[in-house]
């Protein structure tokens, strides 16, 4: 798989298709965990606008969701106290490789966030490139590409029209 495999699909495709690693990478490793809060978080970056569903999200990545002892010292906007200790306890001694594989999909959020995407968006072909290794260390086979080839980088300037990725969820489905 290199960059050009992802030429045709949308900036949300690239976001599904990530997710779909993710939730392959989780239930390879931790298939007694119940993954659906993360997910339901995930996947709603394919029906929404980006920048409405990240400030959530990023209060949920191990680095900043352990940055304090408690959620009472924390100075979180978007996550309750429920779901910080669900997330707590989800995330405990699988930090690092959780932090890694979210800090790809903030990554991914940043790479054009508010801007035009050049070219055919190598630098987030290259980020879902990089979540796909972390697959392939880990003796993981990545999902089929062709579950978000519809999202076409012909739509919306390259960001691809919203839609539920739920559907499409290993996790949820």
């Amino acid at each position: 798989m290199n960059t050009s495999d992802f030429d045709n699909i949308s900036m949300n495709g690239r976001m599904a298709y990530s997710i779909l690693c993710i939730e392959a990478f989780l239930l390879n490793q931790y298939p007694n965990d119940d993954w659906s809060i993360l997910s339901k978080l995930l996947w709603k970056s394919t029906s929404s606008l980006w920048d409405e569903w990240d400030g959530k999200f990023m209060e949920i990545i191990p680095e900043y969701l352990f940055e304090k002892s408690t959620y009472e010292e924390s100075d979180f906007e978007e996550i309750s106290k429920e779901e910080y200790d669900q997330f707590s306890v989800l995330f405990r001694e699988k930090t690092d490789i959780i932090n890694r594989l979210l800090l790809k999909i903030q990554d991914l959020y940043e790479v054009y966030c508010y801007s035009s995407i050049p070219g055919t968006g190598c630098e987030a072909s290259q980020i879902v490139l990089d979540i796909v290794d972390i697959l392939e260390t880990n003796n993981i086979t990545p999902p089929d590409i062709g579950l978000v080839q519809f999202s076409q980088f012909s739509e919306k300037n390259g960001w691809g029209n919203s839609f539920n990725g739920e559907s499409l969820s290993l996790i949820l489905s």
